[in-house]
């Protein structure tokens, strides 16, 4: 029989099982020992919150750093608060709670808004006004998810900062990125250093462009040039002979048309 305090309960740690919505992923084993040192001296101040599944289980819906924690430290019980709560409502309170004390790294906070998103419906203004922060903080984050899994994993792997994360979004080719981010983990480069780097290399990527451009406008003006040497040869001989140049947006288009002589021998035959 578990032992009522107030408003919550003592729930043995072998009825309770993790959250599978949980949005935060890693945890760190400094921050766990350091916790289970806490919980050792001083037990669990602020107790877990839990759902029942209907089987006898109590699954987290925030706190599960403290049950991990209290795993460690070898108590058979945690102090737990018992909610009513659907899908929705536990990914929203894990989410919130998570959010509100600073647990969750910036990739993991997107990837909840985006799943509160996808699979349950809410608009970035309503996870705004749950979590307290401005729709446009929320829009910012998702739009990190947009970099390819394996850049986010090094972010993440190599505590660079959302800000990091934002910059490189400004580069569109995966290989130049790649190459961007491994600079600035080599080079340990602060926000300010890697914007510069990042400006830098799309700026030179653009004079590249540009040069390209001319060269291809150099290189079809030589071909028009030739085209026109060679017409000019022709009509030189053949007089009734034309010359036609289109611009047709994404090409020109030349034609020169030159009669043939046994047409005009067929016609002096027939006089």
């Amino acid at each position: 029989m578990f032992l009522r305090k107030a408003d919550q309960m003592e729930i043995p740690l072998e009825l309770i099982s993790a959250n599978p919505d949980q949005p935060r992923k890693s945890f760190e084993d400094k921050e766990l020992l350091e916790l289970c040192d806490s919980i050792k001296e001083f037990g669990v101040i602020q107790p877990i919150i839990v759902k029942r599944n209907g089987k006898g289980i109590y699954i987290v819906i925030a706190g599960e750093r403290r049950l991990r924690a209290a795993s460690l430290a070898g108590l058979k019980k945690i102090p737990a608060i018992i909610r009513d709560a659907d899908e929705k409502d536990s990914a929203l309170l894990a989410l919130v709670e998570n959010v509100q004390r600073e647990n969750l790294n910036y990739i993991e906070e997107a990837a909840a808004y985006k799943r509160l998103i996808d699979d349950y419906g809410l608009t970035q203004t309503e996870i705004a006004q749950r979590v307290g922060k401005q729709q446009s903080t929320i829009s910012n984050k998702i739009r990190i998810l947009s970099l390819p899994p394996d850049i986010q994993l090094v972010l993440a792997e190599n505590q660079l900062t959302e800000r990091h994360a934002r910059a490189l979004l400004k580069v569109g080719n995966e290989a130049i990125r790649k190459q961007i981010l491994e600079r600035i983990i080599t080079h340990n480069l602060n926000v300010k250093q890697a914007e510069k780097l990042i400006t830098d290399v799309l700026t030179k990527q653009e004079e590249e462009k540009r040069k390209g451009e001319k060269l291809r406008f150099i290189n079809y003006r030589i071909y028009l040039n030739t085209l026109k040497k060679a017409f000019q040869s022709i009509s030189e001989v053949e007089k009734s002979a034309k010359y036609y140049q289109e611009d047709k947006g994404e090409y020109l288009e030349v034609r020169i048309v030159i009669p043939k002589k046994e047409n005009n021998n067929k016609l002096l035959l027939a006089d």
